[in-house]
């Protein structure tokens, strides 16, 4: 009976080590995606481009929330992503740059999803850049609400002009 309670107690202690091991290899792994992300060169700027919440034009039920941002390079960060919340800031759709972002040069990175539920009609979008893990924020967000029927196109801004 003995044996038996030592083999048991061996191999609790053999579980925990293992899960021990396990949790210290994704802490490393979470400590070295920060660790990046605090020593890049400089985070990527966004801004809103174009937005909008429209009926397809072929099925009335389903919706597009489409974004189109412009950003400037950053040191890091090759990808994106947008989530899109319900009137009552319910997680609706993430839409994500599946290969990835160029981010060595000025560019548009563009998001659009379809949203099936034709009851909702305001959704908030919430676009950020960040590595593959969607673990280390790479540029400041942009927060934009919609409501169905509308687009959003803000305006150029004036140069100035010396004289």
């Amino acid at each position: 009976m003995t044996t038996i309670k030592l083999m048991l107690v061996l191999a609790a202690i053999g579980l925990v080590l293992i899960q021990m091991s396990i949790l210290r290899n994704n802490f490393n792994d979470n400590i070295s995606n920060i660790a990046v992300a605090l020593v890049s060169s400089k985070p990527i700027t966004q801004r809103l481009d174009y937005a909008h919440f429209l009926p397809l034009t072929n099925n009335n039920k389903l919706h597009q929330v489409k974004v189109i941002v412009d950003y400037t390079p950053g040191g890091v960060g090759q990808y994106a992503y947008m989530k899109v919340y319900g009137p009552n800031r319910a997680l609706l759709k993430i839409s994500s740059s599946p290969h990835g972002v160029n981010t060595v040069a000025p560019g548009k990175a563009q998001f659009a999803t379809t949203i099936s539920d034709s009851t909702i009609k305001q959704v908030s979008a919430y676009i950020m850049f960040t590595n593959s893990f969607r673990n280390a924020n790479y540029s400041n967000p942009i927060n934009i609400n919609l409501n169905l029927g509308h687009t959003l196109q803000p305006p150029t801004p004036k140069s100035q002009i010396s004289t």
